[in-house]
């Protein structure tokens, strides 16, 4: 598990990597993940294609659950207190910006309608580079269910380590 769970990641990073060498300039953060698209094997790619930032979300939240589970025996070990507390916080923020961000995308197709990827409202503006709106909700939304699964997978652990603890 442990090298699955490696490879994924290692294919995740390949991915930001040749995405950000083959299409070097964008106007917002995120958008050449956004923007691009990878075909799917046949016979999907007729029904779909994924783009770079879901591929990578997918790969990111897979790899990393694997080697958690891998890494059970170890973890076991640990006081993950601290770490359960920090991850129920992060997951608090994270899933705070993922409603913000549906909000947001809603009343913006309700205001303007039509397609969400061609309205102008696609963008969050920051100080030093804008970043592009889909980019942030689904790094946001890995983010939130990575720190969830964390808080589980902890959460698991420690019933098992007082179940096998004897009183």
């Amino acid at each position: 598990m442990v090298l699955s769970g490696a490879l994924l990641l290692s294919l995740a990073v390949f991915i930001i990597a040749y995405y950000a060498v083959t299409v070097p300039a964008e106007r917002s953060f995120g958008e050449r993940y956004v923007d691009s698209e990878i075909p799917v094997i046949f016979p999907f790619y007729v029904i779909m294609s994924l783009k770079p930032v879901t591929l990578m979300t997918y790969l990111v939240f897979a790899g990393t659950a694997l080697l958690l589970e891998a890494s059970r025996d170890r973890l076991r070990k640990l006081n993950l207190r601290g770490t359960r507390i920090l991850l129920v916080l992060v997951s608090f923020a994270a899933g705070y910006e993922v409603i913000w961000n549906f909000f947001a995308w809603f009343v913006t197709w309700e205001s303007t309608g039509g397609l969400l990827d061609q309205m102008a409202n696609t963008q969050h503006q920051y100080a030093i580079l804008p970043a592009n709106f889909n980019f942030v909700t689904k790094v946001s939304l890995l983010i939130f269910a990575l720190s969830l699964y964390g808080v589980l997978f902890i959460e698991k652990l420690e019933r098992s380590n007082s179940a096998t603890r004897p009183d």
